[in-house]
């Protein structure tokens, strides 16, 4: 797991490298608008590998707390996780619909501002949807063995309701949007599917955008359905989600760390491997990138013999002189 971790950090971040290297300069330019989503992308998919370093700790632990014994590192751990995944299918479905607008009205202009403004105010959002009930002293951070990740745990039955309410409908709403943007984008690009060569770079930007939305659709609805299923409990008082979930030794022990963390960790690994067969400049970046880390090593390992002769013969004439 140590291993996966690296090389999911690794990708992400050579793909915001080359983001960040070959953005569009010109501000008039749509291209530059979807450069910015895609190093929020990148970067977003970075954090969030780095944040599963104490899940994947307490996992190898005997699910023991290890980090999260500590009452601040779990209350941080705990915000950070309802921001970060959130976030993540936000700017998806912010890219998905804007090219959903670019097909519907080619000559339309995108302005970066629209990001940073509805990125700032989404962000906004989540941290006082998840602190609200903290400082209403109507829920706290705990540790759970089971999850293996510290949550929000509501400690009264309004705030409970209140907390799986919001989640499911914080993940629900951005779906809907998404999936009818992913529809009529689908349509335009059957439609046009014959057009002059001049519009095949748009075409296969579309395309890249739309498996990018389908992988975060499918990876979603797991923790989305489970969410829904916590809301239905909470809201009706014959049913009790706890009693259900324990009902099931796999639901017990798998059914949030699979849904709510796995699946996210899925998400942020599949995304390199999108930019890398989807966009050939950034498959010709890696590629070049991968043959010079490559040279850099033989050349090295060619420069050893040599030094070790060197030394050898520098401690060789030492002896002849004494």
């Amino acid at each position: 797991k140590q291993w996966y971790q690296r090389r999911v950090r690794a990708g992400n971040a050579i793909a915001l490298r080359f983001f960040i290297l070959n953005r569009s300069k010109d501000s008039r330019s749509n291209k530059k608008y979807f450069d910015i989503l895609y190093i929020l992308i990148a970067t977003v998919d970075i954090l969030i590998c780095a944040t599963l370093v104490p899940v994947i700790l307490s996992f190898l632990n005997a699910r023991e707390p290890v980090w999260f014994k500590n009452s601040v590192f779990c209350w941080i751990w705990a915000a950070l996780w309802e921001v970060l995944p959130h976030l993540s299918v936000f700017l998806v479905g912010f890219m998905s619909i804007s090219r959903t607008a670019i097909l519907a009205r080619p000559f339309l202009q995108l302005k970066p501002r629209t990001i940073y403004i509805g990125t700032s105010v989404y962000v906004v959002f989540l941290i006082l949807r998840t602190l609200i009930p903290v400082f209403m002293d109507a829920s706290k951070y705990v540790y759970d063995e089971a999850d293996v990740f510290c949550y929000e745990y509501p400690t009264t039955s309004l705030a409970e309701k209140f907390n799986s309410l919001s989640r499911a409908i914080t993940l629900a709403v951005p779906i809907v949007p998404i999936c009818i943007s992913c529809l009529l984008s689908f349509i335009i690009v059957r439609l046009s599917h014959r057009r002059a060569s001049s519009g095949r770079s748009a075409m296969a930007a579309t395309v890249t955008i739309l498996i990018f939305t389908v992988v975060y659709i499918v990876l979603n609805v797991p923790v989305f359905l489970n969410f829904l299923l916590l809301t239905i409990t909470d809201w009706n008082g014959d049913y009790y989600y706890q009693s259900f979930n324990e009902s099931y030794p796999f639901l017990t022990w798998y059914s949030w760390n699979v849904t709510n963390v796995l699946c996210v960790a899925v998400n942020s690994t599949i995304n390199p491997i999108i930019y890398y067969f989807r966009m050939r400049q950034v498959k010709e970046y890696v590629d070049a990138s991968r043959i010079q880390v490559i040279t850099d090593l033989n050349s090295g390992m060619n420069a050893l013999p040599i030094q070790s002769c060197a030394i050898q013969k520098n401690t060789d004439s030492s002896i002849v002189v004494n």
